[in-house]
């Protein structure tokens, strides 16, 4: 290695210059790496300047199940989510954090909604199958600017279980 360094009377500096650039470079590459790694699992769609990110479901044997994602509107019109439909499922209900059925959900400009457990979510009532580990059913959802867009919603654990 001391054959990389530059030849000068502030080496001391250089060779913190390099040990500093060489560092950069090793944290990008393990970015890099767990970004490749996490890509198979992470999914995301855009409708416009709509943004839905990582729809997924737990697994479950039961007749109820629930789907969630991210939802975020990019630009600066006001969305609202106002129906959502598998084939999987006889139908699927729109919920509050306290479960209770809504005719919509909306979204902000520029304030991501998180659908997930203990907040807004998609019920999926009916499930004509179960959902099982490693799974995946297409989930239309229509929205009342951007319109309609299906996506695939994987079957797992909570992420980052």
């Amino acid at each position: 290695m001391s054959g990389l360094r530059p030849k000068s009377s502030n080496r001391s500096h250089l060779g913190s210059r390099y040990h500093t650039a060489m560092r950069r470079r090793s944290m990008l590459a393990a970015f890099l790496w767990s970004c490749a790694a996490t890509r198979a699992r992470a999914h995301s769609y855009a409708l416009g300047s709509l943004e839905i990110g990582h729809p997924w479901a737990r697994p479950t044997s039961a007749q109820l199940g629930a789907a969630y994602c991210v939802l975020a509107v990019k630009g600066d019109t006001e969305e609202r989510l106002s129906y959502a439909e598998t084939p999987i499922a006889e139908r699927v209900e729109l919920r509050n954090a306290a479960g209770e059925a809504v005719h919509s959900i909306e979204i902000a400009p520029k304030r991501p909604v998180v659908l997930r457990p203990g907040k807004p979510y998609l019920a999926l009532m009916g499930l004509k199958q179960s959902l099982k580990l490693g799974d995946s059913f297409l989930l239309t959802l229509r929205f009342d600017v951007a319109g309609e867009i299906t996506v695939t919603v994987m079957v797992e654990n909570a992420p980052g279980e």
